[in-house]
């Protein structure tokens, strides 16, 4: 990932947090009480509720944690979850997007590709739609 890409990423679960620990003091409950309910550490509530999701275990930790947080404090654990997953685990590359951004390395095609963007966007714009 790129600094800034992971800065983005860093800004997202911060805001995650922030939203769950919010819920939580709305609910008027305490860390130890949501441990309690939902039978995970302090700790790892605490990291949540941080956005410090890199200090629990795994992928699995991290999840569904937060899905079982989420849903004890009656907000959306898919919409969160969802926002965990494309801040922490981004969709990796597919083979033509890797082959395209190896030839961008090569100058001269780099030119031809954004020229064929730029020409391909102007006619998107200007077609007219299929009947």
């Amino acid at each position: 990932m790129a600094d800034t890409e992971l800065k983005e990423a860093s800004l997202v679960l911060s805001a995650i947090g922030q939203r769950i620990q919010a819920a939580r003091k709305k609910c008027r409950m305490s860390v130890a009480k949501l441990s309690a309910k939902t039978a995970i550490s302090s700790r790892f509530i605490e990291n949540i509720e941080a956005g410090e999701f890199s200090k629990l275990p795994g992928r699995s930790h991290v999840l569904g944690f937060t899905r079982s947080i989420c849903r004890e404090l009656a907000l959306d654990a898919e919409e969160i979850v969802q926002a965990i997953k494309s801040a922490m685990y981004p969709a990796p590359m597919t083979e033509f997007e890797i082959t395209i951004a190896q030839q961008m390395k090569r100058p001269l095609v780099a030119k031809i590709v954004n020229g064929l963007k730029s020409v391909l966007g102007r006619i998107a714009i200007f077609k007219e739609p299929i009947p």
